[in-house]
């Protein structure tokens, strides 16, 4: 009996001991998880003008490799050189473009510079015009492909600066390990070259506001003078209707004049009465109310 007691305690501490175990070990362990549910805050840039959003980390410096470093820059100078037009600048910008350009993009871009092109810059913009461009941020799309978005600002001869247009371009872009000559081999030293370039607009321009004169209301016709309709009672077979003009009412809807319409039951009564007379039957005889009692003689009553 003593043994099976002292078993049962012994067996009791155990169960104990380990429960306790575990209990401390799971709380070791949320102790250790705690600190990785953290709350990270995520900084967005939207552009009121465009809606483009980018994120920010003003907590963390921003880390770019040097090879991302070089790209960016080669595709900013390319965009702002291919976008801008100086007159005292446009020779270094059109040979470092020819130099970054290949295939289409090259071709298209040295159909566009000539001063005979309606649509060279030569021709859009006059003496001592600038246009200057500001890239705001590069974006990697996918390998070779970048988005590139900048504004571009014209300004006279006269100083005055006009309104800043935003755009983005996509650039298709490449390096190749090709001969160059050595003065070419300092503009170009990795043989970065751009194979497809398109821009677009980022955001349509705002609508001008045109003020319109109000037209003049054209005059309302006064209404025509209603018709008052009086109907007078001339006999039980037919009305008399008479129209005059009422001055005092004024309405937009014209009156409707009735006409008259016999009634056959005293075209019959008519036709028995004249049998009657015909026949020399006194009519003096006939019963007060009856049918073919002839009718009172009408009175026509003053249209005043």
């Amino acid at each position: 009996m003593r043994e099976q007691t002292a078993r049962s305690r012994r067996t009791a501490w155990t169960v104990a001991g380990v429960a306790a175990a575990v209990a401390v070990f799971e709380a070791l362990a949320l102790a250790m998880l705690l600190p990785l549910k953290t709350v990270q805050p995520v900084t967005l840039l939207v552009d009121r003008q465009t809606g483009y959003v980018q994120a920010l980390n003003p907590l963390e410096p921003r880390r770019v490799g040097a090879d991302a470093a070089l790209t960016q820059s080669y595709l900013a100078q390319y965009v702002a050189a291919r976008e801008g037009f100086d007159r005292a600048t446009v020779a270094l910008d059109y040979r470092r473009v020819a130099l970054w350009s290949a295939g289409r993009a090259r071709t298209e871009y040295l159909a566009r510079m000539p001063a005979t092109n309606p649509e060279s810059p030569f021709q859009l913009y006059p003496a001592g015009t600038v246009v200057a461009v500001r890239v705001k941020s590069v974006s990697r799309l996918d390998q070779g492909v970048a988005l590139v978005r900048f504004d571009t600002q014209v300004q006279d001869r006269n100083g005055r600066v006009g309104v800043a247009q935003p755009w983005i371009s996509v650039v298709r872009y490449r390096y190749v390990d090709a001969p160059m000559r050595l003065e070419d081999r300092l503009v170009n030293p990795l043989g970065f070259q751009v194979t497809g370039y398109r821009r677009d607009a980022e955001a349509p321009p705002p609508p001008s506001a045109e003020v319109r004169p109000l037209a003049a209301a054209a005059p309302v016709p006064a209404p025509a003078p209603a018709a008052v309709v009086q109907v007078v009672q001339a006999s039980p077979a037919t009305a008399t209707v008479v129209a005059r003009p009422d001055p005092v009412r004024d309405t937009r809807r014209p009156a409707r004049v009735a006409s008259p319409t016999p009634r056959p039951a005293y075209r019959e009564q008519r036709a028995d009465v004249a049998l009657l007379r015909a026949r020399e039957v006194p009519l003096s005889n006939l019963p007060l109310g009856s049918p073919l009692t002839p009718p009172a003689v009408p009175v026509q009553a003053d249209p005043r």
